[in-house]
C-alpha cells in the first residue's frame, strides 16, 4: 500500500495543468467515448462482434460496480490529503471501472485486428497500439489520483476475463454457423451432381 501511495504522489508531483488536461482526455477512452469509437471501428466489418462488445462493456460495468460495493476501498484522495482528485470521481476505488472497460474494448479490438489483418506486421502493430492505449488509460487513473495501482491491475484483469469469455462464446457460435453453412453447401452440391 505504501508503494502505491508513493507512486501516485510521484506521478502527481510537478504536474502542469496541460498534462492534467491530457490525462483527463486519455481517461475518456475507458468510458462511453472509448466504447463508441471501438464500436464504430468493429461494426463496419463485424456487426455481431461489435454488439457483443457493448454487452461485455455493460456487463463489466455492472460487475465492477458490485465488486466495488463489496470491497468498499476508499479512493486515494480520500485517504491521503496530499493526493489531488483531478478526475472528479466519487464512490469506491477497487477495482478501476475505466481500466475494466478499456480492457473489454482492447480484447475485442485485438480479436478484430486478428480477423481483418492480412499480415503479421499489422497484427503486431495493432495489438501493441491497443495494449499501450489500454495501459495509458490505467496509468491516467493513477495520475488523476482516483485509483491505486492494484485497482488498475485488477480492473484490467476483470475486463480481459469478461471479454475473453464473450469472445469464446462468439467464436463457438461462428464455428457452429459455419459448420451448418458448409453442410448445406455440401448437400446442395450433392443435389447438383445428381
Amino acid at each position: 500500500m505504501d508503494f502505491e501511495v508513493e507512486l501516485i504522489k510521484f506521478l502527481q508531483s510537478g504536474l502542469s495543468t496541460n498534462w492534467i488536461s491530457v490525462f483527463q482526455v486519455v481517461t475518456l477512452l475507458g468510458s462511453w467515448l472509448g466504447l463508441l469509437i471501438s464500436f464504430i471501428i468493429i461494426f463496419r466489418k463485424r456487426k455481431i462482434m461489435a454488439c457483443l462488445m457493448v454487452i461485455g462493456f455493460v456487463a463489466a460495468i455492472a460487475i465492477n460496480f458490485a465488486i466495488k460495493n463489496i470491497v468498499c476501498r476508499a479512493r486515494p484522495f480520500e485517504s491521503f490529503d496530499f493526493i489531488v482528485n483531478y478526475g472528479n470521481e466519487g464512490g469506491f476505488s477497487m477495482p478501476s471501472g475505466h481500466s475494466c472497460a478499456v480492457a473489454v474494448m482492447a480484447v475485442f479490438l485485438i480479436a478484430y485486428i486478428f480477423q481483418i489483418s492480412l499480415n503479421n506486421t499489422s497484427k503486431i502493430l495493432g495489438t501493441v497500439a491497443v495494449i499501450l492505449l489500454s495501459l495509458l488509460v490505467g496509468f491516467s487513473r493513477m495520475v488523476l489520483g482516483v485509483h491505486y495501482l492494484t485497482d488498475v491491475l485488477i480492473g484490467l484483469l476483470e475486463g480481459a476475463i469478461i471479454a475473453s469469455i464473450l469472445l469464446l462464446i462468439y467464436y463457438h457460435y461462428i464455428y457452429k454457423v459455419q459448420k451448418q453453412v458448409d453442410m448445406l453447401k455440401a448437400m446442395l452440391k450433392g443435389d447438383e451432381d445428381e
